[in-house]
Order: structure tokens, then sequence, then C-alpha cells
């Protein structure tokens, strides 16, 4: 089974979602014309907060976790057979779990998006916390297990590596965000969508680099039949 749709749709899916999304927002006037990159003019939250913009949201993002759950847990199994005998595959589990947990994260963003009340900005602060910075870190432990087992995989050393300093450069902006709030919060108050903009574009880059990467190694899963439960001579004549 190919799956190198899986990771492009990792890649793709949420980056369309949400600017289709903007657009469909702007063209009802729920949000401003503008570039977010720059301006900082909406955040990506009121792009999809009300109708009809919401529907697209929703119908989009939901089925983008589920995608990327999988796209983690294809990367799991892969990267653990890969594993040397004997080898430990902590750091892989702690990926799983932390890409899974952040799709967890988009799930409660997404449904109690543009609900009122204290307890759904909770959950919807939770779930954005969770998604980001948990996506962060399993990107940055995959790129980690990548390097670590270059010499199996030829041709991908580049793409780790380029992984890597897409994961440095988040961590950078993150500390870059935490400064400026601290050293002026009302002027980072106008620039904070840019950055959520900025940092969402990066998450999604190097998902496409996971892409190049299952591309490049041309792996494949097969679904292979535990030989207990194969029949044999003495079984099959008492079926």
């Amino acid at each position: 089974m190919n799956l190198r749709n899986i990771a492009l749709l990792a890649a793709v899916l949420p980056f369309l979602a949400v600017h289709l999304t903007w657009l469909v927002a702007a063209g009802n006037g729920l949000v401003e014309w503008c570039n977010p990159y720059i301006d900082s003019c909406t955040s990506i939250s009121a792009t999809g907060r009300h109708p009809p913009a919401s529907y697209l949201f929703r119908a989009t993002m939901l089925p983008a976790a589920a995608v990327l759950a999988l796209y983690w847990w294809c990367n799991y199994c892969w990267l653990r057979w890969l594993q040397p005998p004997g080898g430990r595959d902590r750091g892989l589990r702690w990926m799983l779990a932390l890409g899974l947990l952040a799709c967890l994260g988009l799930v409660l963003y997404v449904t109690v998006l543009g609900e009122a009340g204290d307890a759904w900005r909770f959950q919807r602060r939770a779930g954005t916390v969770l998604f980001f910075s948990f996506t962060f870190l399993a990107q940055f432990l995959l790129s980690v297990q990548l390097r670590a087992l270059a010499p199996q995989l030829p041709g991908v050393q580049w793409l780790a590596r380029g992984m890597w300093w897409v994961c440095c450069l988040l961590l950078a902006l993150g500390i870059l965000t935490v400064v400026l709030q601290a050293w002026d919060g009302v002027w980072y108050d106008s620039v904070e969508d840019a950055f959520e903009w900025v940092l969402s574009l990066l998450l999604q880059a190097n998902f496409l680099l996971g892409y190049l990467v299952w591309r490049r190694a041309n792996w494949r899963l097969h679904f292979v039949q535990p030989e207990a439960a194969l029949p044999t001579p003495s079984n099959q004549g008492k079926q």
C-alpha cells in the first residue's frame, strides 16, 4: 500500500482548509480582505467562527485531524521497523503519543470554535496549546529519529536536516513571541495574529517535508497475516 497520499494530505489539507475558510469569511464580510501574514488583521480562529465559513472549517479540519493521527501512526510503524535489533524506541513512542495528543487538541479546538462561554473559551485555548506545542515536539522527535537512521535512508538526510531547521525556527519564533509579549504587551497584541499564521505555515511546511521524506524513501505498508492464524495441513481437515 502506497501511503504517500496520507503524508501529502497531512501537509495540504489543513493549509487549504484555513485559507479557503479565510476566503469564504472575507467574501462574506466576516473578516477583512488583507494579508494576515503581514497585516495581522485577523486570527485563524476568527476566519472559522461564524457561518458559512464555520461549516467549511469544521468539515475540513476534523478530517484533517484524523489524517494527521494516521500520519503519526505510520511514521511510528515505519521508523520502528527500521530500528536495529535491540534498539530502544522510547523516542518513537513519545513522538506517537505527542502527535496523537496534538490531533486531540485540534479536535477539541475545532468542535467548540464559535461557541460562547468561559468553558468553551478554555477548551479552545487548551486545544490550541495542545496542537501547536505537541505538533512541534512530535516533528522535532521525528527529525531526530530520521537523522539517527540516516545510514538506512540514503537521500533523506538533507530533508531530515531541513525538518530539524524548521523546528529550530519554530522554537526561535516561539521564544520571540514570549519576549515581545513581556516587553510590550500592547504592541504584541497588534502583531500576535501574524505570528500565529506564520507558525501555522511552518508547521505545515514540516508536514510537506515529511511527505518528501516518504516519497524519497519510497516505503510501502504491507499487512501480513500472523503465522499462527494461517491454516495448516492438520487443521484444514478439521474445518
